[in-house]
């Protein structure tokens, strides 16, 4: 109850400093949904000359498509601001304020920024997930929705995991911006199908930087076409990557000199 309430403060906070600029807070909307009629213009495109792309129809590509604004949201909502923080606060020897408060140091580090007017992305994937599901002729039923919490679920455990391990990496390196937009192009690699890649890029996008358990399974979990393994795969990958993240972040503080060293 500690932790819940700490994260209400953090978001009625974030939501009333977002709020201080509102035409910003609504053009910033407006563009995350111009970007996504611009996505679907071009599938809409592509899908007048060919039924399917690898298998994958234009249900199945919508699909995909929700859970890539899903995902995003709430990277920008949650994870992406704090882990940049982190890596501020280091370079300017400033953690100090943070690793002295009586709670997790990871967990106030990684969590109390929301940028609140990300929330558009979500809300976008979401009404993207129910209209897929509503008028592109696919059925869910309650073993369907459970797979798809679930390996969101994993999905989000993997994205805070590799983000943490990153930020950690600034204990010994103090800037890791270009790998930072390294994996931000490999993630806008994950709005289209895996299987349209080739050979060498779907291993680095599964084994290297997982953007394949990030975007694809989920999708596939709600589309219908995901396996039990890949399932279990996904719930082992994420609770996996959380401990390592975690342990990582423990190791990485004790090489941190703040600015009282």
């Amino acid at each position: 109850m500690r932790y819940f309430r700490l994260m209400t403060v953090f978001f009625r906070t974030s939501l009333q400093t977002d709020m201080e600029y509102r035409a910003d807070f609504f053009t910033r909307i407006l563009a995350s949904l111009l970007g996504l009629l611009a996505t679907l213009g071009g599938l809409t495109v592509v899908f007048q000359y060919t039924s399917n792309v690898h298998g994958w129809k234009l249900a199945d590509m919508v699909v995909l498509l929700s859970v890539y604004y899903l995902m995003d949201g709430i990277i920008e909502m949650f994870i992406g601001p704090n882990m940049r923080q982190i890596m501020e606060q280091v370079r300017q020897g400033t953690l100090d304020f943070v690793l002295l408060k009586p709670i997790s140091a990871q967990f106030l580090a990684t969590s109390r920024q929301i940028n609140i007017w990300r929330m558009a992305n979500v809300l976008i994937g979401a009404g993207l997930s129910v209209y897929s599901v509503s008028r592109l002729s696919l059925s869910i039923g309650l073993g369907q929705a459970g797979a798809f919490a679930i390996t969101l679920a994993s999905a989000v455990g993997i994205v805070y995991s590799f983000w943490l391990f990153l930020v950690t990496l600034t204990f010994w390196v103090v800037r890791i911006d270009n790998l930072e937009q390294i994996v931000g192009q490999a993630f806008e690699a994950g709005r289209y199908p895996i299987d349209i890649y080739p050979s060498w890029l779907r291993g680095g996008l599964t084994y290297i930087i997982p953007v394949v358990f990030m975007i694809t399974v989920p999708a596939q979990a709600l589309a219908g076409r995901v396996t039990f393994g890949t399932i279990l795969t996904s719930v082992i990958v994420s609770s996996s990557a959380l401990i390592a993240s975690s342990l990582f972040w423990r190791f990485g503080l004790k090489n941190y000199t703040g600015a009282s060293a």
